[in-house]
């Protein structure tokens, strides 16, 4: 199967690199997505049997200001893809978000409940979200939450190097989500996409790719503290102080609850599991000591 994957050097992309050996990956180089009205007619010329879209503007508060910017990549990218894929009659597997609820909720967000963003960011995901339901019945949308790897700039890379330089660590606790190790993520794709060759039928459809322990940010980091330094990452502990969104602001507003409920036939289908605690432990283990 020829698998043409949107994103290059993403924390997802970089995973499906090494599960899915022979697809053709396009990065900036390739294809830049802040201009992304070509890009229908080359994945039509390129005639792959099936697209992934790993690809995503994620400065969520940057998004506030470079809303063209996050609109190209997050928007109209997915809505060309999905009419190509509708044009080759092929496969589309999308990743979205949990930031396209506002977190007023009670409790987890399932797949039917009613999308609600706060900010451009997840207004874009959103609109992404939308043009791909509605352009490409053959497509998988997957959101996911509070993506970490060992690969590019996140959380954990984050809260590893402040622990480094702090004494004392400041973190949101009235946010919650489910954190979501990108490898996991990468490894359910790659099943999905790997389907026919591996006796695995996932129904097109939306789906929530999340699992493990809800926590909020500030148990996160607690925990990425303790796991660095029993991985050697760190030669003291810090103190992770517990604040709240009101003592942190940002230029874009974040759900107060983003916790997405798990797709259980998903992750029976793929035989997948997500176990954040650990992802976390595999991603800290390729990071330089001293």
């Amino acid at each position: 199967m020829t698998i043409l994957v949107l994103g290059g050097s993403g924390q997802l992309a970089s995973h499906l690199k090494g599960l899915l050996p022979h697809a053709t990956f396009w990065g900036r180089d390739q294809f830049d997505l802040r201009n992304p009205s070509g890009l229908a007619a080359a994945i039509e010329r390129a005639q792959p049997e099936l697209v992934i879209n790993s690809a995503a503007y994620t400065a969520v508060d940057k998004a506030e200001v470079e809303r063209e910017a996050a609109w190209s990549v997050n928007a109209e990218a997915p809505a060309m893809a999905a009419r190509a894929a509708a044009s080759l009659d092929i496969p589309l597997v999308h990743v979205s978000t949990d930031y396209v609820f506002d977190g007023n909720k009670q409790g987890e967000y399932s797949v039917r409940d009613a999308c609600n963003p706060l900010g451009v960011y997840g207004n874009t995901k959103l609109a992404g979200e939308v043009a791909v339901r509605v352009l490409a019945p053959k497509s998988w949308i997957l959101r996911t939450s509070w993506v970490f790897s060992e690969f590019g700039a996140n959380f954990v890379k984050t809260i590893i190097r402040l622990a480094n330089e702090r004494d004392e660590l400041r973190v949101v606790a009235d946010q919650f989500g489910r954190p979501t190790y990108a490898g996991d993520l990468a490894r359910l794709i790659a099943r999905i996409a790997l389907g026919p060759a591996t006796a695995v039928s996932v129904p097109y459809g939306t789906y929530h790719a999340v699992g493990g322990a809800v926590t909020s940010w500030h148990g996160f980091a607690e925990v990425i503290v303790q796991t660095a330094l029993r991985s050697g990452l760190l030669s003291r502990e810090p103190v992770v102080r517990a604040i709240s969104t009101s003592e942190y602001p940002t230029a874009a507003r974040r759900p107060l609850n983003s916790s997405l409920e798990p797709s259980s036939e998903l992750f029976s289908a793929t035989e997948v599991g997500f176990d954040w605690v650990e992802g976390l432990r595999a991603s800290v283990k390729g990071y330089p000591r001293g």
